[in-house]
């Protein structure tokens, strides 16, 4: 008697951008089972095709096989399948860290950003406006920062959280 031969399917977790290609298997099935016979399908590691944000992108899930009482009877047409996931976009939060000035008269202040993207992602934030809340000497004085943008190569995969930022 020869083993009967099944064919394995599974679904991937959608997932919040987080710089890599990982993905997580959510579910399994296999067609072909006879009756109840106790056999499912487990193992396997499942990638996204990139790293970055996008609606039902492709997952590979890799090395699944066979496991249960009855699995000797059963044969894995394939351990590979193909699925498809979510990356939705992360939410970057930025802030403003003002620099003192020598009274000049007006009220431009000058602020350095700084976010919390994922190490080596490629993306920079700037700002239009920044300014103190009056043009008088002061200590910790408030200073106002808008216009907050961001580009790069890595900007798709982020929505802001804030387009505007305080600092004293």
């Amino acid at each position: 008697i020869a083993p009967a031969t099944l064919t394995a399917s599974a679904t991937a977790d959608s997932k919040v951008y987080d710089g890599t290609t990982a993905a997580t298997i959510a579910s399994r099935a296999l067609a072909g089972v006879i009756g109840l016979d106790d056999v499912m399908n487990t193992g396997g590691a499942a990638r996204f095709a990139d790293k970055h944000v996008g609606e039902d992108k492709l997952v590979t899930i890799t090395g699944m096989m066979l496991a249960g009482a009855d699995q000797a009877n059963y044969t894995l047409a394939s351990g590979d399948v193909n699925t498809t996931a979510d990356i939705t976009p992360r939410t970057l939060t930025v802030v403003a860290a003002a620099g003192n000035k020598v009274y000049d008269g007006n009220t431009d202040a000058a602020v350095v950003l700084s976010d919390d993207r994922i190490s080596g992602d490629a993306l920079s934030t700037t700002h239009s406006v920044a300014v103190f809340d009056n043009k008088n000497v002061g200590v910790a004085k408030p200073v106002s920062v808008s216009g907050i943008s961001m580009t790069g190569t890595d900007a798709g995969n982020y929505t802001l959280a804030n387009t505007t930022a305080a600092s004293s």
